[in-house]
């Protein structure tokens, strides 16, 4: 058999395997990707003027110049919440106020820095510029101002936290009122907020890691902690012998295997599992060839993008990547599917249940390519149903 013939019999396998659905035009730089990898929206503009486009649909139109970004989407996509410019009688700018899905929504301000939202889109917070300050506004009221924006931000369905620098240290907010004061310059929280951790520069000039109370270091360098989905379990990347890069990887505590890198991040899930992401040549935003590691080895050594998709429970791990018979989809460290579509780097790679599913760019053509962990024969429905509601047909392959 030939090695053409070969190739196209590996590939065979895959194209019954993955389900393919378009979802409109390749989307510009710059777009929200909602949590849950399901949706995405941007902002376009020209002489007929703005309009967010939220699956491959305007959701809001305005005149030239009146919608500005950044922007949050829910996990289901149906809340787009961003900025409008609001006039006076005269026609003048006031100012920007937040607004959802097109319509004003909160008060004016001179300038909004950033928005955020619970993952079921309850709970929103607005950071903005008012005359005495930057205050931060969600649905537990107003805070205070402050010289500077908060450096951290957070929220769920019922409450809004944040950690924000002033008289000399950082204080950490909840619900607007201040909780307790902290010598962070970076921090992290789970997403139950029950969890905070924070870098902070010693007297010594040394980095020191605090995870809720317990204090790692002195390092070179290192990396805020992450929390696993659950909250039960962190990791963060430290540098002890040396100034560039990374040689510390620590879980729950306690030193881990790793990958010694310099321009690297890490995750972890449910099992207490870290994950290194490294760059191995970065050219532009979707441009990159990275790899991914764990225990200190390679998943697969063609290379990946980033973000490896992780389910909850810690019960499985996905990454699409190059292998020797062409693009594949690794599945809890084998090759599960091969002549699978590119993945588009910015997005990230989700589960389902027992489905993922992740971004790509065929021909100028978005398209959400949907596998199973459960095998070529499993069903999709998940993915089905959001791409039936969407509007984007399938793909043939």
């Amino acid at each position: 058999m030939s090695p053409a013939a070969l190739l196209l019999v590996l590939a065979l396998p895959a194209r019954a395997a993955l389900s393919v659905y378009d979802a409109g035009k390749d989307p510009p730089p710059g777009t929200i990707w909602s949590e849950d990898g399901y949706h995405y929206a941007y902002l376009e503009s020209d002489e007929d003027g703005d309009r967010w486009v939220v699956d491959g649909r305007v959701r809001a139109k305005g005149a030239e110049g009146e919608f500005t970004g950044p922007g949050a989407l829910s996990a289901s996509g149906a809340i787009l919440l961003h900025s409008t410019g609001v006039l006076d009688k005269a026609g003048n700018l006031l100012g920007v106020s937040p607004a959802i899905n097109g319509r004003r929504a909160g008060a004016v301000y001179s300038e909004i820095k950033s928005f955020h939202l619970s993952p079921r889109g309850v709970n929103a917070a607005t950071v903005a510029r008012t005359p005495k300050g930057w205050v931060v506004a969600s649905l537990q009221g107003t805070g205070p101002a402050f010289a500077e924006p908060p450096f951290h931000v957070a929220l769920t369905d019922k409450e809004t936290l944040y950690f924000v620098e002033f008289g000399g240290a950082a204080w950490l907010y909840r619900n607007h009122k201040p909780v307790e004061k902290k010598p962070y310059g970076a921090a992290s929280t789970s997403r139950d907020l029950r969890r905070t951790a924070g870098l902070y520069t010693g007297s010594d000039g040394m980095i020191y890691v605090e995870v809720d109370k317990t204090t790692f270091g002195p390092y070179n360098s290192a990396t805020a902690p992450a929390f696993s989905a659950d909250g039960r379990h962190s990791a963060f990347l430290a540098s002890t012998l040396s100034e560039h890069g990374y040689d510390t990887l620590i879980v729950d505590g306690l030193p881990a295997e790793m990958k010694r890198c310099a321009d690297c991040t890490v995750s972890v899930d449910d099992r207490g599992r870290a994950f290194q992401d490294v760059i191995m040549t970065g050219v532009s935003e979707r441009a990159q060839i990275h790899m991914a590691f764990t225990g200190g080895k390679s998943l697969h050594p063609g290379g990946q993008p980033p973000r490896v998709g992780l389910a909850p429970g810690g019960k499985h791990f996905v990454y699409p990547m190059l292998a020797p018979q062409g693009l594949a989809v690794g599945l809890d460290g084998r090759i599960a599917e091969t002549g699978a579509p590119m993945p588009l780097v910015p997005a990230p790679a989700a589960f389902d249940g027992e489905e993922y599913h992740y971004w790509s760019v065929t021909g100028q053509r978005l398209q959400l390519v949907c596998g199973s962990a459960e095998g070529p024969r499993a069903p999709k429905p998940r993915c089905a149903a959001v791409a039936r509601s969407a509007g984007w047909p399938p793909v043939e392959r």
